[in-house]
């Protein structure tokens, strides 16, 4: 017969050392859980009762989730009280203090527990340098155009400089904007639901 309130508190210990393990890779975590899931079955099927305490019993044998995970290497420097805060704003405006600022919070980003790694890689690749690969672009000196001729003859334009055609600058230019805003906005949101 199930007990829900035993089932709980397998339920919340499992969810806690997946949290624990989030340094690590999925593959290597679903491992580690489906072992620890295992073990706490086995010892759960040899209690007389399985009620609350019994199963409280056997997670304190199985030992802490933090503890777990650093023996399976899941250690990583903790971030500074507050710093996860700032992460998503320094990727996206960071770059505009010399760049600075942005390395600055990838290196926050990689070295906290608030973000799995797909999240760290999706923080450091879009875009990297957030905002300013899109102000460079909007920066860069445009095509001129110089024209010759007229008057009986044949008028020659030649352009020069960078340009793209309009149907292809601005969707990529609103890309380049939307992506790094969009991405800290997904940390930032990430962040808040895992502290």
């Amino acid at each position: 017969m199930a007990n829900n309130g035993a089932d709980a508190l397998v339920a919340q210990y499992l969810k806690d050392l997946e949290h624990a393990l989030r340094p690590l890779s999925a593959g290597r975590r679903r491992q580690i859980i489906a072992d620890v899931a295992a073990h706490i079955a086995e010892a759960r099927a040899r209690l007389a009762v399985d009620d609350e305490v019994g199963v409280r019993q056997v997670l304190e044998r199985v030992g802490d989730p933090g503890r777990i995970a650093e023996e399976a290497g899941a250690t990583v420097a903790p971030s500074a009280p507050g710093a996860d805060a700032w992460v998503p704003w320094l990727l996206l405006f960071g770059a505009f203090a010399f760049g600075v600022g942005w390395v600055v919070g990838a290196v926050l980003l990689w070295n906290s527990r608030a973000w799995s790694l797909r999240q760290k890689l999706l923080g450091t690749l879009v875009w990297p340098g957030g905002l300013v690969l899109p102000m460079m672009v909007l920066g860069m000196p445009g095509g001129s155009t110089f024209c010759s001729g007229g008057s009986g003859q044949p008028i020659r334009c030649v352009t020069t400089g960078y340009h793209l055609p309009l149907v292809v600058g601005i969707p990529l230019l609103m890309v380049l904007m939307l992506a790094p805003v969009v991405t800290a906005v997904y940390l930032n949101r990430v962040r808040r639901v895992e502290s």
